[in-house]
């Protein structure tokens, strides 16, 4: 019987418990073992809070919710702090002035209650470390999702039925290990609005071959990477493994790629490293 993909809609199913004994143990054994899918869970763990704070589940998906997320008073008192912060982070979003508004509360607040400088304070940097902890929140959602998309269209792109097409707006770039490069400088790709796809061929030198191998994208600037898994060499005795990377994610400035293979076992092998610069 051929397995249910999984989808986000499943691991909302399986986040309320709603998914059979073997569809359950399927995905958790995916959650320890395979790092995306773990990633995908605890994405969709995230919103099915932010849905529930926003007043989004529906009346059985409430209950199920509180009933799994809820059962203790600490496990409460965080629901109630993180969207008491949502809360007051949208408010602030929407706010056309929002400095303006922000000194108008501290004085109402010092008005209103009447206090010392020396109680007012506290409470204006409480609030103030609350602000910045929810938008911290916020940005952390939205790029963590910015992320996860990019490695679904890498997937996708680097599949071995997109790998099969020629598309066009597509151009190839060979790229040699740093490890037999010597002093030749990287490979360079030119930013032009008539590409649209790169398609990397990294030739593989190490004496061990694997069925399968995986691809890491680093962004030497400032660390960001992606993760291309289950790539296929090719099959003509050259054992060059291909990487589409669709250029709207790349900006100028040098990338490494790390080529790792996959053991039977899952094991990852020592990487071979690839650079190239982008340039406008």
């Amino acid at each position: 019987m051929k397995e249910q993909p999984i989808t986000d809609a499943l691991l909302r199913e399986f986040l309320l418990g709603n998914v059979n004994d073997e569809e359950r143990q399927r995905i958790e054994d995916l959650f320890l073992t395979d790092a995306q899918a773990r990633e995908r869970v605890l994405v969709a763990e995230q919103d099915l809070i932010e849905d529930y704070l926003e007043n989004n589940l529906t009346t059985v998906d409430k209950e199920t919710f509180l009933s799994l997320y809820a059962q203790t008073d600490e496990q409460r008192r965080k629901l109630r702090i993180a969207k008491s912060i949502k809360d007051w982070a949208l408010t602030e979003a929407k706010s056309p002035q929002a400095i303006t508004a922000k000194v108008s509360v501290w004085s109402r607040l010092r008005a209103g209650l009447r206090l010392k400088p020396v109680f007012v304070v506290p409470i204006a940097v409480t609030i103030v470390i609350a602000i910045v902890l929810a938008s911290v929140w916020l940005n952390s959602r939205r790029e963590q999702r910015k992320h996860l998309a990019v490695e679904r269209e890498l997937a996708q792109l680097n599949s071995p039925t997109s790998l099969r097409e020629v598309p066009p707006q597509m151009i190839s770039l060979e790229l040699k290990p740093v490890a037999v490069r010597s002093v030749e400088p990287p490979a360079e790709l030119q930013l032009r609005p008539e590409v649209r796809i790169v398609e990397m061929r990294l030739p593989w030198i190490q004496r061990e071959r694997y069925l399968m191998y995986q691809a890491e994208l680093l962004r030497v600037r400032d660390n960001k990477s992606f993760t291309i898994p289950n790539l296929q060499p090719e099959n003509n005795g050259q054992n060059v493994v291909r990487v589409r990377l669709p250029m709207h994610i790349l900006s100028r400035g040098q990338y490494q790629i790390h080529l790792r293979g996959i053991a039977d076992d899952g094991a990852l092998s020592s990487a071979e490293e690839y650079s190239f610069i982008v340039s406008d």
